[in-house]
């Protein structure tokens, strides 16, 4: 074709132009899906918060916003997944914080063995300005804070007999996470402690290859320790929470709309997850009446609480003095 081409020509071409651009604009760049692993199974009160938050992002993004959700270490361990998030690999996830102390130690002021008295204690400091500063410090490592879910205050649970004092622990084979303050505390009440991936544990319990372990009741039973494990000591020795973690670049790729409906759904899944695992926590005590729980005297649990002077210097050597007298004044 030669000659000049007609006006109508250029009209609908500009049309064209302009509804590609609508067509591939904010809008579409908007949608996508998150993919969201963690470490624990289907039953978890986690995953399940995790599914409450995709049909919150869903049910106000019109389906914009969808999340795929990797349970039971499918995407790698909790250390994996945080990594993940570093690169990019995964979008979101939940971990213990006190995995968290490995990538910014600021984290392992929240492992001091019972610092933290009840639950009213912890959300103050969590939900306040120390926890959310001690979110905001991740991003110095690539990671982007979001909130806090509740993993709950650990037990220590074992295959061999009642542990009512350190001296019941002597030589016990002993799994913790990764995490230098946890590995201290148990050696400073006689126990023989090593870490192990989470995923690994149940078979590793099975084996014989630890006598004990710690961790929330609602986890356990979640998990089948039960199976393998008949003695569970109420010791309430840390709260653990689960950070919300998202890559920083899929969190600043948002639109500022979509940022606040994302924190406001992030907002209403903590209060949904927290309830949830108070009540899972019950559930898991009247389900297990085959396993042996010990309730301790305050003396008894002050005999374990006397070894943990060393892991409060520990933490200040690692952390400072600040952020510990922070949380100490907050729960008074």
């Amino acid at each position: 074709m030669t000659g000049t081409l007609p006006k109508r020509f250029f009209r609908s071409a500009a049309l064209a132009a302009g509804l590609c651009a609508v067509i591939s604009g904010p809008t579409l760049a908007q949608e996508m899906v998150l993919k969201a692993g963690h470490a624990a199974s289907t039953s978890n009160t986690g995953h399940k918060a995790f599914e409450f938050l995709a049909q919150e992002l869903a049910d106000n993004t019109d389906g914009r916003i969808s999340l795929e959700i990797y349970p039971s270490s499918q995407l790698g361990s909790e250390r994996e997944l945080v990594e993940s998030i570093q690169l990019g690999n995964v979008d979101m996830t939940f971990v213990s914080s006190a995995v968290l102390g490995n990538f910014n130690p600021q984290f392992f002021a929240l492992d001091i063995p019972f610092m933290f008295k009840d639950r009213d204690d912890v959300y103050r400091v969590l939900d306040g300005e120390i926890g959310q500063n001690l979110l905001t410090s991740l991003e110095q490592v690539g990671i982007k804070g979001l909130g806090y879910w509740e993993n709950g205050f650990r037990q220590l649970t074992n295959s061999k007999q009642d542990i009512r004092s350190p001296e019941d622990l002597e030589g016990m084979r002993m799994r913790t996470m990764e995490n230098a303050v946890h590995l201290e505390a148990w050696r400073n009440v006689g126990a023989n402690p090593a870490p192990l991936a989470f995923g690994e544990l149940f078979t590793a319990l099975q084996q014989g290859t630890f006598d004990a372990q710690e961790g929330p009741i609602n986890l356990f039973y979640d998990m089948r320790f039960n199976e393998v494990q008949k003695h569970i000591t109420k010791t309430n020795h840390v709260y653990s929470p689960w950070p919300i973690l998202i890559n920083p670049n899929i969190y600043n790729s948002l639109s500022d709309e979509d940022r606040v409906i994302l924190e406001e759904a992030v907002a209403k899944s903590i209060t949904y997850q927290r309830n949830l695992a108070q009540q899972a926590d019950e559930a898991a005590i009247a389900a297990m009446s085959d396993v042996t729980i010990t309730e301790l005297s305050p003396e008894e649990l002050e005999a374990f609480a006397s070894h943990m002077d060393p892991i409060y210097d520990m933490v200040r050597e690692r952390v400072g003095d600040e952020i510990i007298d922070d949380i100490l004044a907050e729960i008074k």
